[in-house]
């Protein structure tokens, strides 16, 4: 029971097993969330949020982005100034702490709604997939943004009436989350009107069991009710949501919105369920993402069968009707988006929302697992031995579902050992042992700008110095003209972040003929080329 709770989230109510079975789960998501955490170099989306922290006061921190994203930086920002900037394990921590504490609340979420098998079976397949380990392991906002919506979520939901703290909490958590991304917004929307269309239904069902009573005492006791707390908080958000419009609609005109983005792939819940797996092919008839799509489909004829076989919930109650429309929502409205307007399919965007696809995940396993205890355990008493074999067959299942999961990630995907997006501090690292003291006669040279280069730099204490007239996209002639003017003896070349999108024809149309390509170095996404100064017979 919920008054048997602690501050209503530690889980006193549940069975013995439950808690054992989330405390290893648990302790599985810290290792893997912690794992390498400082080993590999930040990527630009890091550098870049590092370098708004990174310097000046809480105020320069929220300048200058796009789709409000400065608010998540601004939290990032007191981060920082817990943890400091020079270490970027430090700094990636937050997202760990969060991605683990997002596992607890899928499964209390889950738990809460469905059973305790569909809690562990959610927390259990969440908490070894891929994309939730990727964003766990990034100085971004991603995933505490993700868990305050989903601790936001979770209160809502609750049956019972909430208290003041927790609607003060609600609304804190969403407002912050809206804040920060619009495809957060978006999740955020769409979970809050399904909860008031739920509560609308269930008010319209218990209509007939109340005395008649006027419209004005209708309106006055609902809005005093449980769902009247809802309808408040729902409130509080539209009154941000209407001040950000301006903004949002300015954002999305921009080119620098999504000029960046792929196309929208042909089978786009299937390719996010490839991120989730790590893109696991291993199926023999067809493979785990195109599987989960399958079962996704069958969601709905597993909850109409339990439903006529089990259930004894109110069906506005089940709570798949929530996880499909924020997790199948998002989905869609991101494909409509991207089919009128411009690409916005990216896989990080719907970080926000998967927790949904894990919670259906779960329900809909356990849901099954009930079925299955219908069909070939009738007859036994479901207080002992088909409980037993049921809580048997969901922790078998998650056991072979995250082992199988996780030997792929860490043997055959190689997560740990692919060296990150871009090798930035290894650069930077050469740099720093490579180019003489003086550098009177050695001009270095970037793409993109040199900042991402010199917040490393800086950290060493390295005295190199690159060109700080770069821009984003092609090196131009005007850059290039110390390289004539100086006639430095050395030219050195860096590039970074996806290295073969950059053109550099200026820069060989200036070198032609005065410098030769001593020797080139290969990081990962990065690359350095030495140009020595050709001397001429006579000079």
């Amino acid at each position: 029971m919920e008054e048997n709770q602690i501050g209503g989230l530690i889980p006193r109510d549940a069975s013995t097993a439950y808690r054992i079975s989330l405390f290893m789960i648990l302790i599985i998501s810290t290792m893997l969330r912690f794992r390498g955490l400082g080993v590999e170099s930040f990527w630009l989306d890091e550098l870049t949020t590092l370098d708004a922290v990174d310097g000046g006061d809480w105020r320069d921190t929220m300048e200058g982005w796009l789709s409000m994203v400065g608010m998540g930086t601004w939290i990032l920002y007191w981060w920082a100034q817990i943890v400091g900037t020079e270490s970027d394990y430090a700094l990636r921590s937050v997202s760990a702490i969060a991605g683990v504490i997002l596992i607890y609340i899928v499964s209390e979420f889950t738990r809460k709604h469905t059973d305790e098998k569909a809690g562990i079976i959610a927390a259990g397949m969440m908490s070894v997939s891929y994309l939730s380990i990727l964003y766990s392991q990034e100085f971004r906002p991603y995933m505490f943004t993700t868990l305050f919506i989903w601790i936001s979520f979770y209160l809502i939901r609750k049956p019972e009436r909430l208290t003041k703290p927790q609607i003060a909490t609600s609304i804190t958590l969403l407002t912050l989350a809206y804040l920060i991304h619009y495809l957060a917004g978006l999740a955020i929307v769409l979970g809050l009107i399904c909860d008031f269309i739920i509560r609308i239904k269930t008010t319209i069902s218990n209509h007939g069991t109340q005395e008649p009573i006027g419209l004005s005492d209708k309106i006055r006791d609902y809005l005093n009710s449980n769902h009247g707390q809802r309808l408040m908080i729902c409130f509080s958000l539209a009154s941000v949501a209407i001040f950000m419009l301006e903004k949002m609609f300015l954002d999305s005109s921009s080119t620098n919105h999504s000029m960046w983005i792929n196309d929208t792939p042909r089978r786009p819940v299937v390719s996010l369920f490839d991120y989730f797996v790590a893109f696991d092919d291993r199926g023999t008839i067809t493979d785990i993402a195109e599987s989960l799509w399958y079962f996704v489909l069958l969601s709905p004829l597993i909850l109409y069968l339990h439903r006529k076989m089990k259930t004894e919930r109110e069906l506005e109650n089940e709570i798949e009707w929530f996880v499909w429309f924020v997790g199948g929502g998002s989905m869609l409205m991101v494909v409509i988006y991207s089919v009128l307007v411009r690409p916005l399919w990216v896989s990080r965007y719907f970080v926000f929302s998967m927790p949904a696809w894990y919670i259906l995940f779960g329900s809909s396993i356990s849901k099954t697992i009930d079925l299955m205890d219908s069909a070939f355990n009738s007859q036994r008493s479901r207080l002992d031995s088909t409980a037993t074999w049921s809580w048997a067959i969901a922790l078998a299942f998650t056991a072979i579902f995250a082992s199988n999961s996780l030997h792929w990630l860490v043997n055959d995907f190689e997560y740990y050992e692919q060296g990150g997006r871009c090798d930035f501090r290894g650069m930077s690292e050469w740099l720093d042992e490579n180019t003489p003291e003086n550098q009177d006669d050695v001009f270095i040279v970037s793409q993109p700008y040199s900042r991402f280069w010199d917040l490393y730099l800086d950290r060493m204490g390295s005295d190199v110095e690159i060109d700080t007239h770069g821009s984003w996209g092609d090196l131009g002639i005007g850059q290039l003209m110390p390289i004539i003017d100086d006639e430095s003896d050395s030219v050195i070349h860096i590039r970074g972040h996806k290295k073969d999108m950059w053109n550099y024809d200026e820069l060989t149309f200036v070198l032609n003929g005065s410098y030769e390509l001593e020797q080139s170095y290969y990081f990962t996404e990065g690359q350095i080329d030495v140009y020595k100064r050709v001397r001429w017979l006579g000079n």
